[in-house]
């Protein structure tokens, strides 16, 4: 797996050395409403993080640092994970943009994150929740077209396909264009 690149900004593959920034988006209140608590400190992050690199090379997961293009800075986090081969389908979340984000990094991750998981990984769907009091959030996904297929007291459940992401893309591919690094 490669850096994906948009208009504006890079998914990079995490590395250990990549704990301080991640832990420092898990921690801070303005970011973390809707994330799982986090236990421990930056060491305990860069070992998750080590833990974590092993299940990238097995093919597992893909956790990405979001970086601006223009300074290379980071700016976000986004993961891949729970690949559902009987199904043909994965997940994302641990999706985190910071004050430094670009105007567009928000839509530039997400069509990067299906642009992986469909073109690159080949899965024939996408499979992810939300929490329900993240009103701006599921409106996001729901202007991408993923549609609601279930939901129970905390979180709306979500499916995305490339059938309907990929007159999306062709509508907005002004917004990423994809160059493998």
């Amino acid at each position: 797996m490669q850096s994906k690149s948009g208009k504006t900004i890079r998914l990079d593959l995490a590395v250990p050395d990549d704990a301080q920034f991640i832990h420092s988006l898990r921690v801070d209140p303005t970011y973390n409403t809707h994330l799982s608590h986090v236990t421990g400190g930056v060491a305990s992050q860069a070992e998750w993080l080590k833990k974590y690199k092993l299940r990238e090379a097995e093919g597992h997961e893909f956790y990405f640092v979001i970086r601006r293009i223009d300074n290379n800075e980071p700016v976000g986090t986004v993961r891949l994970y729970d690949f559902q081969p009987e199904r043909a389908s994965f997940s994302w979340g641990s999706w985190i943009l910071n004050k430094d984000k670009t105007p567009k990094a928000a839509i530039e991750s997400a069509m990067l994150v299906y642009a992986v998981g469909f073109e690159e990984l080949g899965f024939k769907s996408c499979h992810f929740e939300v929490r329900k009091e993240n009103g701006g959030v599921i409106k996001f996904h729901e202007r991408l077209g993923a549609q609601k297929v279930s939901e129970d007291a905390d979180n709306d459940y979500f499916v995305m396909t490339p059938a309907v992401y990929k007159p999306f893309l062709e509508k907005n591919s002004h917004f990423i264009s994809v160059v493998k690094k």
